[in-house]
């Protein structure tokens, strides 16, 4: 009976073994990065250069995979029913983590039971753009014409609860002026209409806008950091310009399933701030209009916690609601 029972007890320290060997070698097998976003936008073309760093960093295949629709949500909730193994996670943006929950009356996942920040990738502000026949030049002339013709200036976005609606809500209710809100199928027609004059101005992020910025087919006013962007250092932000508080802008990040092992999360963590930290790095997603961005764990869970209370409010103010 002795050898048996040396027998077994060996079998259960080898598989003890195995089983901390297997947390330790994290990841041994691919990945799936999924995207809830068509490809080819600006989610799927970060999650797609940060795959690449994962793939040179870890040695181990990361796919990503769009699972588009709803804003975000189906790509969401297939990750939210996803085994928590750390190989399928969310990249995920303030919209699908923060907004989504206000903005639906019905949404198929739930940000806060279900998923676990891991950091950000990227930011970004808007850009507030106008054409150049409305002929102002600052924050404080587009809202004095504003108020001088309420309900005449409109402003579009990618549509309702998109980007550039908020932030568009959020700057006619700090200050207090009427303009109307015209929302497309879509950041790309919407910038059409404005370089058409057929609408007044846009909150546009600022990567896909640049080079019509750049062109002076738009006019840039301000943008809506906190601080200036690092792409446009001589443009002034819109609380600088004239509306002070106002700041509005853009993430992009990755989440994982709730129960993911805090190790795998941690690695996760230390890649992408790795990533981020890279020269070459910096320097790419700043001139494509990104602002480079990580975070500790703790801190990207209270950014999303203080964004999903901000933009709820906006939300609920502009009676902005999606089936």
């Amino acid at each position: 009976m002795k050898p048996i029972r040396m027998l077994l007890a060996a079998g259960v320290a080898l598989a003890c073994m195995s089983a901390a060997h297997a947390g330790d070698a994290y990841p041994s097998g691919p990945i799936r990065l999924v995207v809830p976003f068509p490809a080819g936008g600006g989610t799927d073309i970060l999650a797609r250069e940060l795959a690449r760093e994962l793939d040179r960093q870890w040695r181990q295949p990361v796919i990503v995979e769009n699972r588009p629709g709803a804003g975000g949500a189906i790509g969401a909730a297939a990750v939210a029913s996803a085994k928590p193994d750390g190989y399928t996670m969310l990249m995920t943006t303030a919209g699908v983590s923060a907004i989504n929950p206000s903005l639906y009356k019905s949404l198929s996942y739930d940000p806060d039971a279900q998923f676990t920040p891991v950091s950000r990738v990227a930011a970004t502000v808007f850009g507030v753009l106008v054409h150049p026949s409305l002929n102002v030049d600052s924050i404080r002339e587009l809202i004095a014409l504003a108020r001088s013709k309420p309900g005449m200036l409109t402003f579009g976005s990618a549509g309702n609860g998109a980007a550039g609606h908020l932030p568009g809500e959020l700057f006619k209710s700090m200050a207090q002026i009427d303009i109307r809100h015209v929302p497309y199928r879509g950041t790309s027609p919407a910038l059409n209409d404005l370089l058409g004059g057929q609408i007044s101005m846009m909150f546009a992020i600022l990567g896909p806008a640049t080079p019509y910025i750049k062109s002076g087919k738009v006019k840039l006013l301000a943008t809506t950091g906190a601080a200036r962007a690092a792409s446009f250092p001589d443009v002034p932000t819109v609380a600088e310009a004239g509306l002070p508080g106002y700041v509005a802008d853009e993430w992009w990040g990755v989440a994982a399933p709730k129960g993911t092992p805090r190790e795998v999360v941690g690695k996760w963590n230390a890649a992408m701030q790795a990533y981020v930290a890279r020269p070459e790095v910096r320097q790419k997603l700043i001139g494509n209009g990104y602002e480079p961005a990580a975070d500790s764990v703790e801190a990207f869970s209270a950014l999303i916690a203080a964004d999903k209370k901000k933009w709820g409010k906006v939300v609920r103010d502009a009676a902005v609601t999606i089936d």
